[in-house]
């Protein structure tokens, strides 16, 4: 009836009515007052005034947050007054005699202006107490401004006298003012902050409309455009997303995630996260409701420009086009709110579980550590959970967004609408079959990688070794074929992709083909209504909101069930068994040192003696068994307190065995280990020394200690490294590479000594940590920390020394000896055990002399410290003092010459070409070219369809349902085309492309890494070179050929979508250019700053990688000093620093898609403006077709750009990788490329002349050294540790260059020859053999040129033959024998024998074995290698006395080289002098060793 009503008095009636339409009152397109009044005023002012209350109490109870010197506060009362002022005066006239109201008009000025008071009140607390703008009065003041608009608009319609005038008016400025008042309270209040807040991050202080439209990131956006961007220049962390934050949550579910189920850590994992969850279901539900209004935009748009050219269908048009405005900008924003809380959701997981996972590493067992497992675990599974979060909100909303499809398809089609669902079913239950398949080969996948990069982890580690024994080309073979295996696992997972792509297709490409051949046929058959221009357009956009969700379920689903099956693997490593500590410790406070003795006389009790007591105690790395009894069987002994205690017994008798049961790393089998009162902190010192990357200071003041500059020079000066300092480039400051690769094997020893020292424990533990020395620095070290005035001594230490040597068995307090099968032969003091007949008997040793002067030291002077200076109890729980090589935050920045910043910054931040043509040629042109035809063919093929219905359409206006046979089957034809299009251009990029360019990668990688340098090591940390092998290639595997193959996709698509658009509306065709001129600026201004923060990402990630491996490779010293804690935090703030490139490149992504959404609000509200004012001049078939190629290009110029920027940045891979391989100098020079004939050596007689070397800069470590070695001369290198003896091993294997003079091998310059050549050609034992990854046959043989009977013989001669029996033959993998360092020793030896060589070079071979094996190893070298020429670097001068020549070294020169007894007859000579050390106080190796070389 409203519609008929006059105006005047009859419009007030209508006003006041509910209505909401006003009828035909004010032109027919207005609400009516009172619909104003309740719903746009009154309803908005009560929900806020029932929420102030709570959120009030809640900020009153919060600290004040904002100084008292603010004057935007001043400002936000005075605008809250003035629109309170204006509201009285609203009232005021409402109530004047001429005012025409409705019944409710007064009381809601009356509540306005109440409500604004009360609110004015809000917005001071709320300024007072939060740092960020008020996100309750932003989102009030928007919305009641904008109905205050629509309210202010009524009454200048309604104002037909000078009354209504004035309240238009006096509303007009009310609403001004509230745009000031919000405008004010959007203002951010950082520079009002209180000092400990101003820190916080943009976002964390920006207001809703800044984080709506992520204004908060343009301050890095100028940044990364302007300069090349480093982590310190990003944003910090919001507190919720802090890694300390994040684990707090997981730890307070702990429980909850350990169980049988395989889910219990996902199903966790969403519980503790539940809240970022359940906000993130508003914004993706406002997306869904928005999507879905385009349908009936586009239907009601093409019935406008059918309709007549009226004021009400103008009217409607200028409705449609603010509404056009609203859904456009609304899909812009809640998409953008969607996916930024989705990944802070993913942040704050990835934070939580990388701290989970590196808290449970140093709870492990020993013998189930790897750090590879760990690695794939933080790497390849963390980034499939990424992946599988990111959508997750997809599954349920895909959902319900194909019902509605499928309803509103029902509306158009009527019961044709079945077919879509149909062919959807299909859909996805094929997906659903191959999904089945999906977990299963994923984890084969995934253990495949981590196998690789487990053996890429140990061939880092032991890279000199490798390259010592000439066995690059070996691993690199080896660790190629392990890539090849992997990507050849890989395409079974791959084929589920390209199943589940075509899937997902089926329904975009056939469902509306059967759909419309089932509506024109049955139109056709009962005289229906036909397909019309507006029926199919709309039908074809709700097709597309069908299938778009619909591939996205399929797609979710997989990325979900991938991201599953890495929680399952996670929650399997975190639920893997935690090392058992079996020790009692007493409970008692510990004595202080200087009373322990009257309190020890007064207690008088055993336990009060002894600080560890092990009754019948049974230990090993396995269950005892009948048929395996446990390693160590029945020790009862009783180590005393403050004494020296050593342990000595053959190889492999268990004293390592012994050392791990005392740290804890083992449990007692049976009996039991009990502590003394003090000895809960421990001192390690383990027989392979255990070093992170940093500087020596570092590496000896520890993680936890604090810097005492005088107690630091004592330590250093006991353990002999003064010299050693003047010797290196920085000294103390000299870096030392991961695992302590640039220093020798004597520095790394004493330098982990050196940190056991420092650390100033109770007890200290040393395995065989002397065994390494010369003499002379032996003697020192051993006088200065255990002589009367040593160190311990007067620390009050208790000290356990293993010992592979038996010279120091006069000097200990009590002896130990366990025999040859585990058990304890004999104990007690040297005079008890020297009258009793036994082992330490029958050695003969003198008495200890404990007079001691060491040369070059400062004398026994500087080492003696009273016992007043030295407080055992130190604090140790302060900061180390920051290197130059410490960040801001204090974590160590990796690489400082900046080997992972590869590249000048221009490159960082504007890419190459050139790179996409290296990836191009890297997977081949024809392959490409392939690639891009049949993509090509796929995009027309789903494209031209469009322009085929748009004709049938306009035929059907002729023709109704005529000629459907050509119509359908041109139709059908190109869905069928464009299925195989697609499969072929998906089998040629994942199956084909992706692992011919993954072999091709992987190779240039591990070649540049195996033909790099030493000091490539020194200045690179592992962590950084393998995180090449794990997070680019992980890139380069999956990321970007997902992202490429998009990339062409889209812009094919985008194309076509544009033409339609185009045919539709040239008009709109014109705003094309600057469109585009807009994406290309966008994407210019965007890629500066996020190709930097991938970079940022990857780079950042490499220090966590190295933690985590130094972390895994040195856990027992971890436990045994209480470091967990410490480098817990270090990992958090490692994590923090990580955590911040990963997070801001989700969040400039998510701007990065708000831009592109709000260009195509821009292009539809362009292109619905044209309709509006150019009706009548376009057909509704263009205007369909235009808008239809509005949506769909709005979907496809998203994914464009956004494919397009993800390639950009996941291109940097690939990048890394080039400039990694380009830039990274190989250790070949171009003069070294004479090959040997086969035989060479033949003789092996060497000539060395005038040889200076450096390890790289202007170091020398050895001057001028001149040498001639007859063929089949053994010769003897020895000198103090440091003087360069290993230098000379490495110089003649080519790991250091030379600088100066020759090295001639029968007759052959080697310098001229390739450097792997010369160490194929050579054969080594090192100090410390390496271990590869695999089997004991490819341990003994790496190369694979022996027979099995040959192995076995090596084995039996290196007496581990019965080892390997027990084990399970040649096939049982190397871990499963638990190798001592002797055993390692031994096995290198067997490795020797079967190399042919007329050359051997023995660096300190036999160091960590006792002296009887020793005897056994040197017949079997006389025996086997009786015409080879062999340099032996030996500290155990008696090993060399029956040798040729034995050249003496000092400081790297050669003082001295002759006969060894010419030396020893010799006068004051340096041999005579080393020798004569050595025999006044090593007992063990008098009579009885120079009878086995006479």
């Amino acid at each position: 009836m409203t519609d008929f009503l006059p105006s005047g008095v009859s419009c007030a009636r209508v006003d006041d009515t509910f209505g909401p339409h006003a009828g035909s009152c004010r032109g027919g397109f207005d609400f009516t007052l009172l619909f104003e009044e309740t719903i746009l005023i009154l309803l908005p002012l009560g929900l806020v005034v029932l929420a102030l209350p709570l959120r009030g109490r809640f900020l009153l109870e919060k600290a004040r947050k904002v100084s008292d010197a603010s004057h935007l506060a001043i400002l936000k009362l005075s605008s809250w007054a003035m629109l309170a002022a204006l509201q009285l005066a609203m009232l005021i006239l409402w109530t004047s005699p001429t005012a025409v109201t409705t019944r409710t008009t007064v009381a809601t000025s009356a509540v306005s202006l109440v409500s604004t008071l009360g609110i004015a009140v809000f917005s001071y607390i709320e300024h007072r107490h939060t740092v960020r703008p008020s996100t309750l009065l932003g989102l009030f003041l928007l919305c009641t401004l904008l109905f205050d608009i629509a309210h202010t608009r009524t009454l200048w319609l309604r104002a037909l006298d000078w009354s209504g005038r004035i309240l238009a008016t006096v509303s007009t400025a009310a609403a001004a003012v509230k745009a000031t008042v919000l405008v004010l309270e959007a203002i951010s209040k950082r520079r009002f902050l209180q000092p400990e807040y101003r820190v916080c991050p943009p976002e964390a202080t920006s207001g809703i409309f800044n984080r709506s439209f992520f204004i908060w990131l343009n301050p890095l956006f100028r940044s990364g455009f302007s300069q090349v961007l480093d982590i310190d220049h990003l944003f910090v962390l919001d507190k919720h997303l802090e890694a300390a934050y994040c684990r707090r949550l997981f730890l307070t579910a702990k429980g909850k995630f350990t169980g049988k189920s395989p889910h219990r850590l996902h199903l966790t994992a969403f519980g503790v996260l539940k809240w970022p969850v359940i906000q993130t279901i508003f914004p993706r539900a406002c997306l869904t409701a928005l999507v879905f209004c385009q349908p009936f935009l586009i239907n009601r748009t093409i019935r406008l420009s059918q309709e007549a050219i009226t004021n009400e269908t103008t009217q409607a048009g200028y409705g449609l086009i603010g509404a056009y405005l609203l859904v456009y900008t609304g899909i812009a924003v809640s998409m953008g709110q969607y996916q930024h809380r989705t990944f802070r959701t993913i942040t704050m997981l990835r934070g939580g579980l990388i701290s989970l996972i590196y808290s449970k590493t140093s709870t492990l067992q020993l013998k189930n550590v790897d750090p590879a497992a760990s690695m794939t675990l933080m790497s390849a599974d963390m980034e499939r959970i990424v992946q599988g979060w990111q959508t997750m909100h997809e599954i349920w909303s895909n959902l319900a967004e194909v019902g509605i499809a499928i309803f509103l398809l029902e509306q158009q089609l009527g019961v044709a609408c079945v077919v879509p669902v149909v062919v959807s079913l299909v859909s996805l239950f094929g997906s659903m079959f191959a999904m089945s398949f999906i977990m299963s080969r994923q984890a084969m996948w995934l253990e495949a990688i981590e196998k690789r990069i487990s053996a890429t982890a140990a061939m880092l580690s032991s890279i000199k070794g490798i390259k010592m024994c000439g066995l690059g080309e070996t691993l690199l073979n080896s660790l190629q074929n392990l890539r090849v295996d992997e990507l050849r696992i890989s395409k079974r997972f791959r084929r589920l992709i390209i199943w589940n792509m075509v899937f997902a297709y089926l329904t975009q490409v056939f469902a509306p083909v059967i759909t419309f051949t089932v509506f024109s046929v049955r139109a056709r058959d009962t005289d229906d209504k036909t397909l019309d221009t507006a029926r199919v357009f709309t039908s074809l956009s709700l097709f597309a909101l069908l299938s778009e969700p619909l591939s996205s379920l399929v797609m979710s689903l997989v990325t979900f069930l991938g991201a599953a099956g890495s929680f399952a693997r996670i929650q399997q490593f975190l639920g893997s068994d935690e090392c058992f500590d079996t020790r009692v410790f007493n409970k008692s406070p510990p004595s202080s040192s200087s009373s322990s003795s009257s309190s020890n006389s007064t207690r008088g009790g055993e336990d009060d003696e002894s600080a560890i007591i092990l009754q019948d105690a049974d230990a090993g790395w396995e269950p005892a068994s009948a048929e395996k009894p446990a390693q160590l069987r029945g020790l009862t002994l009783h180590l005393p307190r403050h004494k020296l205690s050593i342990v000595i017994g053959p190889v492999g008798c268990g004293k390592s065995t012994l050392v791990q049961t005392l740290l804890g790393e083992l449990p007692a089998l049976a009996g039991s280990i009990r502590f003394g009162t003090g000895f809960h902190s421990v001192a390690y010192c383990a027989q392979s020394a255990w070093h992170m990357n940093g500087t020596v200071r570092e590496a000896i003041v520890g993680v936890e200690a604090a810097f005492e500059a005088n107690w630091y020079d004592r330590v250093v000066c006991a353990c002999a490294l003064k010299q050693d300092f003047g010797e290196l480039p920085a000294g103390d400051a000299s870096r030392i590479g991961s695992g302590g690769i640039a220093l020798s094997g004597g520095q790394s020893q004493r330098i982990a000594l050196a940190r056991a020292v420092y650390a100033r424990r109770d007890l200290v533990i040393l395995d065989d940590v002397l065994s390494g020395l010369d003499t002379t620095t032996e003697n020192h070290i051993f006088h200065s920390l255990l002589g009367p005035q040593g160190l311990f001594r007067v620390l009050h230490a208790t000290v356990i020394l293993v010992s592979s040597s038996t010279k120091r068995v006069p000097f200990a307090d009590y002896i130990v000896h366990i025999g040859a099968d585990g058990r304890v032969a004999e104990q007690g003091t040297f005079v008890e055990l020297n009258n009793t007949g036994g082992y330490v008997s029958s050695l003969s040793l003198p008495k200890a002399d404990w007079s001691h002067v060491s040369p070059g030291q400062g004398g026994d002077r500087s080492n003696r410290v009273s016992e007043g200076s030295i407080n055992p109890h130190t604090s140790d729980v302060a900061i180390p003092e920051l290197s130059k090589e410490m960040s801001s935050d204090g974590t160590a920045v990796s690489s400082p010459d900046g080997d992972d910043k590869e590249g000048d910054g221009m490159s960082r931040r504007t890419g190459d070409v050139q790179i996409y043509l290296y990836y191009v040629r890297s997977v081949g042109w024809w392959a490409t070219i392939l690639f891009t035809l049949a993509i090509s063919g796929f995009v027309f093929s789903v494209s031209f369809p469009t322009v085929w219905v748009k004709w049938w359409a306009a035929s059907n206006e002729t023709d109704p349902n005529g000629r459907l046979g050509y119509w359908l089957g041109i139709y059908a034809m190109l869905g069928g085309v464009a299925i195989i299009c697609l499969f072929l251009s998906c089998w040629q990029m994942i199956i084909t492309m992706v692992p011919r360019s993954g072999e091709k990668f992987h190779f240039e990688l591990l070649k540049t890494v195996l033909s790099a340098p030493i000091s490539f090591f020194v200045t690179t940390d592992t962590g950084v070179t393998l995180n090449r092998f794990s997070q680019d290639l992980q890139l380069i595997d999956m990321e970007l050929p997902v992202a490429a193959l998009n990339t062409f996709t889209t812009f094919i698509l985008c194309i076509a979508q544009m033409a339609l658009i185009g045919v539709g509306s040239v008009y709109a065709a014109v705003s094309f250019p600057i469109v585009l001129l807009a994406l290309y600026v966008v994407q210019w201004f965007y890629l500066r700053t996020s190709r930097q923060l991938r970079l940022l990402d990857i780079e950042a990630k490499a220090p966590l990688y190295s933690l985590f491996e130094e972390s895994l490779s040195g856990l027992a010293t971890i436990r045994a000093f209480g470091w967990q804690e410490s480098l817990e935090n270090k990992n958090r703030a490692l994590l923090d620093r990580s955590q911040r490139p990963f997070y801001l490149l989700f969040a400039v992504q998510r701007w990065l898609t708000l831009v592109l959404d709000l260009i195509v609000a821009a292009v539809a509200v362009m292109l619905v403006v044209l309709v509006v004012q150019l009706r009548g001049t376009v057909s509704a078939g263009g205007v369909g077709l235009a808008l239809l190629g509005v949506i769909q290009f709005s979907q496809s110029i998203k994914l464009l750009v956004t494919y397009w920027t993800m390639l950009e940045t996941h291109i940097g891979s690939v990048a890394r990788v080039r400039s990694f391989t380009e830039t990274t100098a190989p250790e070949d020079q171009p003069g070294e490329k004479y090959l040997p004939p086969p035989g060479w050596p033949a003789s092996g007689a060497i000539e060395i002349k005038n040889l200076t070397a450096s390890y790289g800069g202007d170091n020398l470590v050895l001057k001028d050294l001149s040498l001639s070695i007859a063929a089949g001369d053994k010769i003897g290198i020895c000198g103090r540790t440091g003087s360069g003896k290993t230098s000379l091993v490495m110089t003649l294997f080519r790991l250091v260059d030379l600088q100066g003079g020759s090295i001639l091998i029968d007759g052959v310059d080697i310098a001229t020859v390739p450097r792997q050549e010369v160490r194929r050609r050579l054969c080594s034992v090192p100090q410390q053999p390496f271990l590869l990854k695999g089997s004991v046959r490819l341990n003994a043989d790496p190369m694979g040129t022996a027979s099995d009977e040959a192995i076995l013989h090596a084995l039996e001669c290196a007496q581990l033959s019965r080892l390997v029996s027990d084990k399970g033959g040649l096939g049982a993998d190397i871990d499963d024998l638990n190798l001592s360092s002797g055993q390692r020793q031994l096995l290198g030896l067997a490795r020797a024998l079967l190399r042919p060589s007329s050359i051997l070079v023995l660096d300190e071979a036999t160091s960590s074995i006792d002296a009887r094996t020793d005897d056994l190893v040197q017949r079997v070298i006389r025996k086997k290698f009786p015409g080879h020429t062999i340099i032996a670097v030996a500290h155990r001068l008696d090993t060399i006395l029956d040798f040729d020549k034995v050249a003496v070294l000092e400081a790297g020169r050669l003082v001295e080289f002759d006969s060894p007894y010419a030396l020893l007859e010799m006068p004051g000579s340096a041999f005579s002098r080393l020798y004569h050390a050595a025999a006044t106080r090593e007992g063990e190796d008098g009579d009885d060793d120079l009878e086995v070389v006479a």
